[in-house]
């Protein structure tokens, strides 16, 4: 009997997740000409970061860097997550949806069978006291790219509009605090807070969290899911050898079911992504991400006879 109780509790002790790799992401342009920097997004390593297949930092205080926006291209095959700190992002689609995602806003788009759209940042227009207009010209925000399995690659297009105000934001016990867009957290003066995105075709966490200095969080997820950290600023440690600093994003180990980050002298700031990995064949070209290339061909051939467009989105505001 004291063997089976001793079986038991051991099977819930939490396997903490240590460092696989450390990628530096690098500065390029996009779209029009916009300046960016890629955290990662290269299918040389997909597989490695199953289910998740790109991540954009992007936005700079000079809209010289970002006015040019992304014009009209198409996706399919993959969800595109829209997370914005500053500015605006004007969106429209070749189905008549328009809208503007602003601060602290999500776009959490489902691209399916296909979507052709374009997205435009733009500075924040501003009244003053003396009702003279005034633009705020930092935009800052993110776009990661998710893989869909093949049997949802081709299903309706969908949108989920999130705006700022029905994402949570929890105030964590170290004087830290966690955005959670998808996924959950537990801390003791909320309970269980779970993200509004809670209907994916994948279990996804996406959280963006904030930690004081000499300071340590801890955050549960499934054994066996892909697990990365991009430090968006400062400096933590993830395990007794590696330390992540501004820029970089940390792969961890798909074993074990407990993050463990600790901050020393500086505080720090990071994007914490998991999600259950896929482990199909992944066949990428510019946006459109299938399972075979001839899937792909299909999808060119579709663009130049104007037949790609197979579905009008659903929209879900929140």
């Amino acid at each position: 009997m004291n063997a089976v109780l001793l079986i038991s509790r051991i099977a819930y002790i939490n396997v903490r997740k240590t460092v696989v790799h450390v990628i530096k992401g690098h500065w390029t342009r996009d779209g029009a000409g916009v300046r960016l920097y890629r955290v990662f997004g290269d299918p040389q390593i997909a597989e490695i970061t199953d289910p998740f297949l790109l991540l954009d930092h992007f936005g700079s205080r000079n809209p010289d860097d970002y006015i040019m926006g992304f014009p009209w291209h198409p996706h399919r095959g993959i969800e595109t997550v829209t997370y914005l700190l500053n500015g605006e992002v004007h969106h429209r689609d070749s189905t008549g949806n328009e809208g503007v995602i602003g601060p602290g806003d999500v776009q959490w788009m489902t691209a399916g069978s296909g979507i052709f759209h374009e997205e435009m940042p733009k500075p924040i227009k501003r009244i003053t006291l003396n009702g003279d207009e005034v633009y705020d010209t930092e935009v800052n925000g993110f776009q990661l790219w998710i893989n869909l399995p093949s049997r949802y690659k081709m299903k309706i297009p969908k949108y989920r509009n999130v705006l700022r105000k029905h994402i949570p934001i929890v105030e964590l016990d170290n004087g830290g605090r966690a955005v959670i867009i998808a996924g959950r957290i537990r801390a003791s003066s909320y309970g269980v807070i779970e993200g509004p995105v809670n209907d994916l075709t994948i279990p996804i966490h996406y959280l963006d969290i904030q930690l004081p200095e000499e300071s340590t969080f801890n955050y549960e997820v499934s054994d066996g899911y892909t697990a990365l950290i991009y430090m968006i600023d400062g400096e933590a440690h993830l395990d007794q050898w590696h330390s992540a600093r501004r820029g970089e994003l940390i792969i961890l180990t798909r074993d074990g079911d407990e993050i463990t980050i600790r901050t020393d002298k500086k505080p720090a700031r990071f994007l914490l992504m998991a999600g259950k990995p896929i482990e199909e064949p992944i066949a990428w070209y510019g946006p459109i991400v299938m399972n075979t290339w001839d899937e792909i061909r299909r999808a060119f051939n579709e663009l130049r006879r104007g037949t790609f467009i197979k579905a009008k989105p659903e929209i879900q505001d929140y």
